[in-house]
């Protein structure tokens, strides 16, 4: 099938678990509100605090599904609001900020998308997923996406070290259908939340909806 010329794109996720952030011409007050009672609820039910009961330390049963990461932290959610606001306005034209808030004492995660139409120039599917960088002596981690989000591509694992020495890790995934590439790009210093965010970054490719533009 030929590429098509242009693409339409729908990043199709909900709350609590997504966020989708706009670009900072559409925010409007009604979202600003709206986001920062979600956040309040989540750090609320991250400290075991929502709606003022506190868990039971006898109750056994509070043991059953342990939160992978139980340290909770103070969120000061009009500032991570603006934090996200501002990582979004930094984007390249044609990105999208999708932040993911079902990590406990973790999220916000942010994970840039991008689609894009394949190109007689468009580099080939390991150099978008950024599997030609990363430390010498710790090779990127590549694997394939499932079968089960259509098309083909790669997830790359990578680590790369910044000018302050600290170790970066990239999680990135690509999926080449139709003639559009979908990009999804997550970066952290948090190594720990690697594994358990990953599967969700790979999940978010499958909810970017393509199709041919008009």
């Amino acid at each position: 099938m030929p590429a098509p010329s242009a693409v339409t794109s729908r990043i199709d996720v909900d709350l609590p678990e997504w966020l989708v952030v706009p670009a900072p011409e559409d925010v409007t007050p009604e979202w600003r509100a709206q986001v920062e009672t979600l956040f309040t609820v989540i750090a609320e039910v991250d400290r075991g605090e929502h709606d003022g009961e506190q868990p039971d330390p006898a109750d056994e049963s509070a043991d059953d599904e342990p939160t992978v990461f139980a340290a909770a932290r103070h969120v000061d959610t009009a500032a991570t609001i603006e934090d996200l606001l501002a990582f979004a306005a930094a984007l390249e034209p044609g990105e999208r900020l999708v932040a993911g808030l079902g990590v406990p004492n973790r999220w916000p995660l942010p994970v840039v998308v991008s689609v894009g139409v394949v190109e007689h120039d468009t580099p080939d599917l390991l150099t978008l997923a950024g599997a030609t960088g990363g430390l010498p002596t710790d090779p990127p981690d590549v694997d394939e996406l499932p079968e089960h989000l259509g098309g083909e591509g790669p997830l790359v694992t990578r680590h790369d070290v910044d000018d302050e020495g600290a170790i970066w890790a990239s999680v990135c995934a690509v999926r080449r259908q139709d003639g559009v590439d979908t990009r999804v790009l997550w970066r952290t210093r948090e190594l720990e939340v690697v594994p358990v965010f990953t599967p969700a970054v790979v999940a978010l490719v499958g909810s970017v909806v393509n199709g041919a533009a008009a």
